[in-house]
């Protein structure tokens, strides 16, 4: 591993991204790692840390919750980049702790779509390879329905499970719920079959993976995620600002956590309350920056682009 490549790689990419956003009128800010509770997302899990024999407090898987909070104070442009914290097993594309650059505006995700495609341009000047003048976008419905035809978004639960049991689907269990089918479905058969060639927005996810995103229509958000070489590089979307509605997706997450057998965590009630002071539309994104990294040099895994690997 040639260190000084990696630093020097490292530091001109993080460069670059602080130039757009203070060209582009934003401020950067720093908010706390540590945090008394966790957003009861089922599928990603904080790191957990004890301070003199007291906690558990968590380690922030995003610096979502307090940025939000900072859009209460009459700032319409921040950005942050940190270190975040999540249990994966995925280790070829995923360290326990990473390098994270999230950002938050007015606007809708369709803004934060284009600004998102707008910095990938920018950042990739001075690397090797050609990006298209225009990112695809695609839609999530069309793709599942086109790979498997197979339309999730029109079955409940019960239709799912029992149309990819029919199929002889590996991999599926009694207890799995929508989303779990969902994934499932979408890792083994659509994903793989997604163009390795150039960058592309995926948009129309369910508001069910989605908890903190405006709906769209009965089963959908306001969300798109980047894909780069077939590997998820960031999403972003539109905020959900409803404190009512954003409550109850909490507590159908704590549920859904407790069917898979995983902990609870207690709302934190003054992020939801602090949603019904802001107006208008918001639109945040967070993006992976070592995953960036490796697409950029052509990388394979993360090993490849960190200089030092604990977890």
């Amino acid at each position: 591993m040639n260190t000084k490549y990696i630093l020097q790689a490292r530091h001109k990419l993080l460069k670059d991204i602080r130039d757009f956003f203070y060209q582009h009128g934003y401020i950067e800010v720093e908010t706390p790692n540590l945090m008394k509770t966790a957003p009861p997302d089922p599928y990603i899990d904080p790191l957990e840390v004890f301070i003199e024999k007291s906690g558990p407090f968590y380690m922030h898987t995003s610096p979502e919750i307090h940025m939000k909070r900072l859009l209460c104070s009459d700032v319409d442009r921040i950005f942050q980049i940190c270190k975040v914290y999540r249990v994966e097993e995925l280790k070829e594309v995923h360290n326990t702790e990473f390098t994270m650059l999230e950002w938050y505006r007015k606007g809708t995700y369709e803004d934060a779509m284009k600004e998102t495609e707008d910095l990938i341009k920018r950042c990739f000047f001075g690397y090797n390879g050609v990006l298209p003048n225009k990112f695809d976008v695609l839609d999530l419905e069309e793709l599942f329905f086109s790979e498997t035809g197979i339309n999730p978004f029109v079955l409940d639960r019960d239709e799912f499970y029992n149309l990819l049991k029919h199929r002889n689907f590996a991999g599926i269990d009694e207890k799995d719920n929508w989303s779990s089918l969902f994934f499932k479905l979408f890792i083994q058969e659509v994903e793989k079959t997604l163009p390795i060639d150039k960058p592309y927005f995926i948009t129309g996810w369910p508001s069910s993976i989605s908890t903190m995103a405006k709906r769209k229509g009965d089963v959908k958000v306001e969300r798109f995620e980047l894909y780069m070489n077939g590997l998820e590089i960031a999403n972003g979307y539109t905020e959900l600002l409803d404190p009512v509605e954003q409550k109850a997706r909490f507590i159908s997450d704590n549920t859904e956590r407790e069917m898979l057998g995983k902990k609870m965590f207690e709302i934190d009630e003054d992020f939801v309350e602090s949603l019904s002071t802001l107006e208008g539309s918001y639109a945040g994104v967070s993006l992976g920056v070592d995953r960036l990294l490796m697409i950029f040099m052509g990388k394979k895994t993360i090993d490849e682009v960190l200089v030092h690997r604990v977890l």
